[in-house]
């Protein structure tokens, strides 16, 4: 399973609502068997959703991640997720940047980003905002902290915003809206739809900047 980055966050519902609105009805998809799965991406994330479904009925919380990562039976969800995030038909987040208003497209990141909790005033519940920047192209976006796994890495990347700082992850995101706030050209608020571990070279030069 090394061979593949852990999977830290996923909403099982953003995923759901963006299927439904991009590619289709979800409750037609199957799982598709055997080792090898749809090259497109509406197959990769078809089937890595009907895995999440047929496997837990509930919300996808730290548990849950944590049979993604560590769970024989779920390693093929884990290489999926993998998967996902180095499909080339999936565009950088950075192509925002070119791409305008066309949003309604998935995109993936692989960046430092911001992590920051704060309160609703709504439920009075604690969120995690997730900021990033990449290519001149600024993303934000809400999550759950009930749908975040591994409490060591964000816990580490909380106390890094504290600190002013960044840390580095990957991950899938589906624009909303250009953000609605003065020189906001190429920012985007964004539906967080899976982060994973960041690649091995972008965590070495983490690691590398904190040393020096």
């Amino acid at each position: 399973m090394s061979d593949y980055r852990h999977v830290m966050y996923a909403s099982k519902s953003a995923v759901e609502q963006m299927y439904s609105e991009l590619y289709g009805d979800v409750d037609h998809v199957e799982i598709e068997q055997g080792s090898n799965i749809s090259g497109s991406v509406d197959g990769k994330i078809g089937t890595f959703f009907s895995m999440l479904s047929s496997r837990f009925s509930g919300k996808i919380t730290k548990s849950e991640i944590h049979s993604i990562n560590f769970d024989d039976e779920m390693l093929k969800a884990k290489r999926l997720a993998n998967e996902i995030l180095s499909n080339s038909e999936i565009p950088w987040v950075s192509e925002l940047k070119q791409d305008g208003q066309k949003i309604d497209q998935l995109y993936r990141f692989s960046c430092e980003v911001l992590t920051e909790p704060f309160e609703s005033e709504l439920d009075g519940e604690t969120y995690i905002e997730v900021v990033g920047e990449s290519g001149g192209v600024q993303f934000r976006g809400d999550t759950s902290t009930e749908n975040w796994g591994s409490r060591s890495h964000i816990i580490q990347s909380v106390r890094a915003s504290k600190r002013g700082e960044t840390y580095p992850y990957q991950g899938l995101v589906w624009p909303i809206a250009k953000t609605s706030e003065p020189q906001s050209e190429n920012k985007y608020d964004v539906k967080f739809l899976l982060i994973c571990g960041p690649k091995r070279e972008l965590m070495d030069h983490w690691y590398g900047g904190k040393n020096n």
